[in-house]
């Protein structure tokens, strides 16, 4: 990707919409959804006919008669399960519904077809109510207390179909929202279960639990990311809570809590170790899971003591001393859950091993960066590479020498994200397994692994469940058989015949070949360039003098006939393998304020000329960020709103414009890609990259960069 100060232009107009109207879109998007529909209008009109719209139903004379439960189905009235259905507790009832019907009922049927959602609707709520009611049955028979203050009780609504859909729609997502979402779920339903305990909690639970058996064969061996996330959501579901029981009252199967009846300091201390945990968890570091074991054990050791207590009230003397001690129930509720996570932990210990200090198992020189660039150069030759493939060698980069030898990852790391430049340098073959094996080591280090500036080779290579995001378009010009001549080269024979009517005159050189006059010319421009942009310069994959002063590095010159260099380029190697150049990619591009004033068109097309006389195949012109040549209709809404980013940007950046520039030279388009294992990590990973190309600004730098956009 390059720099330049090439005149910046205003952003295109965009085309008009060619969509169909708003009305139509709505009309097709709702008939995509008869059965949610239904529903939700049959729930309507029963609550306008019945008046629960606007009252209680519970408070209505005719409740009991028409509400599922035990009572009613010992009484044979089995009907109720479909009158049940369709009635509201209380009014507040058809908010939540207008909510978790859509999102439930309305997403499995966009994704797997009306019939399938009816199935699970009708299946789960029948099912549910009717398994809710048989358990509620068997622990009061078993002496219950919490069953037999159920028992008796009947209830309404159609959560049970609700969260069967909720539940198999989660288990269509792609993963890992796939295990995310349906963990988050049964923590919900198994929590609610045991602290709230109400009829609903069960049905909810039954219609949970029912849909994950049927979906067994959805779940696959969570990633060692999913592994920390587990640990840290049910972490995090334990603290909540154990805070919220010590601030109100709950009932569950395993007895009543009161408000003063949980220990708050023990509440205290957990929350206080968990801030200090719940980092480190998501890390994997070896440290955070040593403490979470031991604090999750000490939790379970009291659990186990609650249970026993529970089982001998004689201990304390009364029974009505037993009866005071509601803390005892809670802690045996939470025992169980702080026994799945010890469970958990446990099974899962191989995905905490990072360290405190951050290090890949492969990158021996990972203390200090550019420790082993000679070993880089070496596989970057005798391999090659694509158009980035040169900057692996940068004094910026660790170094990733995986199993092969012949294979190296260049990458920094920045925020916690471990960031690829560019493809891995590796032979086709071994792409695929060279940056897996550098995704494993980064995520078990504790980094977010992501890959910026990928080719469509490696997107290919990418591992199943990662994503690719197009941000950028590199510029290619083939150069066998180039000719500069037609309407299509206009612009840069013009820009050739002038220089040659003004006495500019091009040269093919090293910067550090040249003499030190001309040194000092090429650092003043490129010095003169930096210090108008108001921040540190770029750098990442954005060169600088030092890296053109490498002599593998070619550079550009636009000479008046004075001496004075009016612009210069440098073009940095594309190895074939073997250790031969192939190609080259533009880097730098500076001009000198009021000398020659199409030099840049005067310097790439000379630049095509003398490369494609040399016998090199193609030049890229780099891809400039955040611009492409066309959005399609079907691409991924967050590549819409990155380019509609690109817009806002191009007054204070002039990607787009730079863009344009480069189509004066006919390239062909390459996509640029960052691939990147979740969206969740999509702000971190952007943060890992704003001080990749920023390293040495400041904040108060950054947030005036900001302010000066406008859109």
């Amino acid at each position: 990707m390059t720099t330049t100060d090439t005149e910046r232009r205003a952003p295109e107009a965009s085309s008009p919409d060619t969509s169909p109207t708003r009305a139509r879109r709505i009309v097709s998007f709702l008939a995509r959804v008869p059965f949610t529909l239904s529903l939700l209008a049959a729930l309507l009109l029963v609550g306008l006919f019945t008046g629960t719209l606007t009252s209680p139903a519970s408070e209505a004379p005719w409740y009991e008669t028409f509400a599922y439960g035990v009572p009613s189905f010992s009484d044979s009235r089995w009907w109720t399960t479909v009158t049940g259905t369709f009635l509201v507790t209380a009014p507040w009832g058809y908010v939540l519904l207008a909510i978790l019907i859509p999102l439930g009922v309305g997403s499995l049927e966009l994704r797997r077809g009306t019939a399938r959602a009816a199935a699970y609707f009708t299946g789960g709520q029948v099912l549910s109510v009717v398994g809710a009611a048989i358990v509620i049955a068997g622990f009061a028979e078993m002496g219950s207390h919490w069953a037999e203050s159920l028992v008796t009780q009947v209830d309404v609504g159609p959560s049970g179909g609700v969260f069967a859909c909720l539940t198999a729609a989660c288990a269509s997502l792609p993963a890992p929202w796939r295990g995310r979402s349906m963990l988050v779920l049964t923590e919900y339903a198994l929590v609610s279960l045991m602290f709230l305990g109400s009829i609903a909690d069960v049905i909810h639970a039954i219609a949970v639990g029912m849909v994950l058996l049927i979906k067994v064969d959805s779940f696959r061996k969570p990633t060692v990311r999913e592994q920390r996330f587990v640990a840290v959501v049910l972490f995090v579901g334990l603290i909540v809570v154990e805070l919220v029981a010590s601030l109100v009252p709950t009932t569950g199967p395993f007895g009543t809590t009161q408000v003063g009846g949980v220990d708050v300091i023990d509440v205290g201390f957990d929350l206080l170790v968990a801030i200090v945990m719940i980092t480190g968890l998501r890390r994997g570091t070896r440290a955070a899971w040593i403490l979470a074991v031991v604090l999750v054990g000490l939790n379970v050791l009291v659990g186990a003591l609650a249970v026993f207590l529970i089982a001998h009230p004689e201990l304390f003397g009364t029974p009505e001393g037993y009866d005071e001690r509601e803390g005892l129930a809670f802690a045996s509720a939470t025992g169980f859950l702080w026994t799945v996570m010890l469970a958990w932990l446990l099974i899962c210990r191989r995905a905490f091993r990072a360290r405190l200090r951050r290090r890949l198992p492969g990158d021996r020189g990972a203390e200090r960066p550019g420790a082993r660039i000679d070993e880089a150069r070496d596989v970057v030759r005798s391999v090659g590479g694509g158009p980035l493939s040169w900057m692996a060698t940068w004094d910026d980069n660790r170094h990733f020498f995986g199993s092969d030898h012949g294979s190296v990852v260049a990458y920094q790391t920045h925020q916690g994200v471990a960031i690829v430049l560019g493809d891995p340098i590796a032979p086709p073959e071994a792409l695929c397994a060279t940056l897996t094996e550098f995704i494993d080591a980064a995520e078990h280090a504790g980094f977010v692994a992501t890959v910026f500036g990928a080719s469509a080779a490696a997107r290919a290579a990418m591992p199943d469940g990662w994503h690719a995001l197009q941000i950028a378009e590199d510029t290619i010009v083939d150069l066998p058989g180039l000719e500069l001549t037609g309407k299509r080269w206009s612009q840069v024979r013009q820009a050739l015949n002038r220089a040659e009517r003004e006495g500019v005159r091009f040269r093919m050189t090293t910067l550090a070949s040249e003499p030190r006059s001309v040194r000092a010319q090429v650092t003043a421009i490129s010095e003169e360039w930096v210090g108008d942009k108001g921040l540190p310069e770029m750098r990442f994959t954005l060169g600088s003098i030092d890296e053109a002063l490498d002599p593998a590095v070619r550079l550009a010159l636009a000479e008046a006939a004075d001496g004075t260099v009016d612009g210069f380029l440098s073009w940095l190697p594309v190895y074939a393998p073997g250790g031969e150049p192939t190609g080259w990619t533009l880097d730098l591009m500076r001009r000198r304020d009021g000398g020659f004033p199409q030099v840049m068109e005067f310097l790439i097309g000379s630049s095509l000329v003398t490369l494609r006389d040399e016998g090199a195949a193609f030049l890229s012109l780099s891809g400039a960020p955040l611009a492409r040549s066309e959005v399609d209709d079907d691409v991924e809404p967050i590549e819409r709103v990155l380019d509609q980013l690109g817009g806002i940007l191009e007054p204070a950046y002039g990607f787009r414009s730079l863009h344009r520039f480069k189509q004066k030279f006919n390239p062909r388009a390459a996509p640029m890609f960052l691939l990147y294992p979740d969206e969740a990590d999509l702000p971190r990973i952007a943060l890992g990259l704003v001080r990749a190309y920023l390293p040495d600004a400041t904040v108060p730098q950054l947030v005036r960069a900001g302010v000066s956009i406008r859109p």
